[in-house]
């Protein structure tokens, strides 16, 4: 498995489409800041309008897709900035909400969607810039992510069985495949992501994705890049605000918290899973990132849980 697929599988992403609006006339949407670990996303199927983050403007037109990585504020508007909110209805539809203007036609469609990657993804997201605006439009290099926004569009529309998982699957899918498109096109200078695509330092940081219980030293990271020690940390500050060993331990504390999320198993095999030995090291180095005990992690996941199902 390659580095990108073993770290979107390490995440145990969750997707979901929540609405489809259709806007016609004067209108604006605003939408809140999103929490800690949700991605807000949104497909334009149909239509233009604008779209506002803080200060800045910008076209959103048919075909465009937007994500928030750190659930940045904004507004979707009337493509002459209209500032007046609309009458509305709203009613099932499929699998999402239908959310439609008082008027007999819409000229703006617009699928609203979440990825849920937990507080604890704070590293990858990191790696993001706060909007994430593609224009698939014309593109034929963008075909993919077309043909996964269109599936997403079909399977959320319907009420077939096995929808829920199949929208989980394509949400996944279209992630990495954004991820994957702004790695291609060296958007990112920075961060986890932009260490996957550097030559000199990617073979360190998939032979961690790959293995996290090994005994990662800085010499032995420089090792598997064919660096010396020096020259592996002075080319990774380049990339990275964190240091090697701050990765390794990023990494392994996401590890930690999806095992603790995810499977039964005690916390002394999830801390041997993760690299520790002892019970009380992994604790400590698991609560120095989450803020929280893995005990106390695993029993706020398991509360958390059914609440999200209701």
């Amino acid at each position: 498995m390659d580095s990108l697929s073993a770290l979107v599988a390490s995440m145990g992403l969750r997707g979901r489409l929540d609405l489809l609006c259709r806007f016609a006339g004067t209108w604006s949407a605003p939408q809140p800041q999103a929490p800690p670990g949700q991605v807000p996303y949104h497909v334009v199927l149909a239509g233009a309008g604008l779209l506002e983050v803080g200060r800045e403007r910008r076209p959103f037109v048919a075909g465009d897709l937007v994500l928030f990585p750190r659930g940045a504020a904004h507004t979707m508007r009337h493509a002459d900035g209209a500032t007046l909110t609309f009458a509305e209805t709203q009613r099932p539809l499929g699998r999402v909400i239908e959310v439609a203007s008082e008027a007999p036609h819409s000229d703006f469609d617009v699928l609203c969607g979440t990825f849920e990657l937990g507080q604890h993804h704070a590293l990858l997201l990191q790696a993001l810039p706060d909007v994430v605006h593609l224009h698939t439009q014309g593109r034929d290099d963008y075909a993919g992510l077309q043909a996964l926004m269109r599936s997403m569009r079909h399977e959320s529309l319907q009420a077939s069985p096995g929808g829920d998982a199949v929208i989980a699957h394509l949400s996944a899918a279209l992630f990495t495949l954004v991820v994957r498109t702004l790695m291609d096109e060296g958007s990112l200078q920075q961060g986890l992501l932009a260490l996957l695509t550097d030559a000199r330092v990617a073979p360190a940081l998939a032979a961690v994705i790959a293995a996290p219980a090994e005994p990662w030293t800085l010499e032995r990271l420089a090792g598997v890049s064919r660096m010396s020690r020096a020259s592996f940390a002075r080319h990774f500050a380049g990339l990275s605000p964190a240091t090697p060993m701050d990765v390794v331990t990023a990494l392994r504390m996401d590890l930690a918290a999806r095992l603790l999320r995810e499977t039964p198993r005690s916390i002394e095999a999830i801390g041997e899973a993760c690299g520790y030995t002892a019970r009380a090291a992994f604790g400590q180095a698991f609560k120095r990132v989450h803020g929280t005990s893995p005990a106390a992690y695993r029993r706020q996941a398991g509360e958390a849980a059914p609440a999200a199902k209701a």
